[in-house]
């Protein structure tokens, strides 16, 4: 039996450059590369596209759709790394009548613009006829069929993962130091009313590539005490390693808005507080794997931060607790391996797995 051949669209240069990063353990394994490298996909990034592909944008999806379709006879299935290109690829396959079965990573599907989208993918295809969409969120599991009419048939929930090897414990020395990472959807204008009074330094790895009219709140002047400026992936696991607590303050989001940072710090046994939003819920266990607050609210945040700053023991206890769930829930290879397995169910014409929550880390702490 010949074995399947699956195409994926990647939007990254994915080069000799950042091969050789993640090779010597300067930068973690993208889920990508182990699909690449795992499971035998076939990568269609931006070093395909010219000089159309090097940022985010409608140019580069038009081009990512333009050479997928070039390519897709060839292959027995298609996963697009996100709507910005999946759902472009699934209008063009449906005018021209180039079919493949196509998986699409689904990360915020009820923006309004999407909504649009996908309701118009519904009537042109019906409910059975549009992309198998994963989604990270049960939050966006269920307002996928609700609001947008897809089918449970084409929804699949697969929990994000990361690279644990990368993102692990270090035994450094904390510091009196909070960090957070990241730009989208982030309420750093709440972190910085609640650290005004903390005894610690903050320090902001501020930046994104992904969504940079994605909408969030700062401060008009950063408190002092306040450091903010971009890390790169061994600067900010080393500021990780340093803080005594990791903060995730996020505006009211239906997705999963903050989901790397928050399993990078929990793969490093970090206590973690995070805005309690919908789109996380059910990946963190308030009081277990981290800190919940409400969105918004500067006094619980600081309660939180202050909290933990001062209860070292607490700390270690929630920091071994989320290292735990993340080898038990969130790794790569887990990740990699369920993308592995969309494919293989869409090459095969079956079902996609039953939406899941995952299994529980055994043994924790509470």
């Amino acid at each position: 039996m010949t074995e399947a051949r699956h195409l994926m669209l990647v939007s990254a240069l994915v080069d000799r450059r950042l091969r050789e990063q993640v090779a010597a353990g300067r930068r973690p394994r993208p889920e990508y590369l182990a699909l690449e490298q795992d499971h035998g996909v076939t990568l269609l990034d931006w070093s395909d596209l010219g000089g159309s592909g090097r940022r985010r944008g409608l140019r580069a999806s038009l081009a990512h759709t333009a050479a997928a379709l070039r390519q897709v006879g060839g292959f027995d299935a298609v996963l697009s790394d996100g709507e910005h290109v999946g759902v472009p690829l699934a209008l063009a396959m449906s005018l021209t009548g180039r079919r493949a079965p196509h998986v699409v990573i689904g990360h915020h599907v009820t923006t309004p613009a999407k909504r649009v989208v996908f309701r118009h993918l519904v009537r042109r295809l019906g409910a059975r006829g549009v992309p198998r969409l994963v989604l990270h969120s049960p939050r966006q599991v269920t307002l996928a069929q609700v609001e947008l009419g897809l089918h449970a048939a084409r929804l699949s929930l697969l929990p994000y993962g990361i690279d644990g090897r990368f993102w692990s414990p270090r035994g450094d020395s904390e510091q009196a130091l909070i960090v957070t990472a990241g730009r989208e959807h982030r309420d750093f204008l709440t972190l910085a009313r609640a650290c005004r009074q903390l005894e610690a330094r903050v320090l902001v790895a501020h930046g994104s590539h992904h969504s940079p009219r994605a909408r969030r709140a700062e401060p008009d002047l950063w408190p002092r005490g306040f450091e903010v400026r971009p890390l790169d992936h061994l600067s900010l696991r080393e500021a990780y390693g340093r803080a005594a607590v990791v903060v995730v303050p996020l505006v009211p989001t239906d997705f999963q808005a903050g989901i790397t940072t928050l399993l990078e710090a929990m793969a490093m046994g970090k206590a973690v507080v995070v805005s309690a939003t919908q789109g996380l819920q059910g990946t963190v266990e308030d009081q277990v794997t981290a800190l919940t607050v409400p969105p918004g609210d500067p006094d619980a945040l600081r309660a939180a931060i202050a909290g933990l700053l001062t209860r070292p023991r607490e700390r270690a206890r929630l920091g071994a607790n989320a290292r735990s769930a993340v080898e038990a829930r969130f790794g790569l290879e887990r990740y990699a391996a369920g993308l592995a397995a969309e494919l293989q169910a869409v090459t095969r014409g079956g079902p996609l797995r039953a939406p899941t929550r995952g299994s529980a880390a055994p043994g924790l702490s509470r």
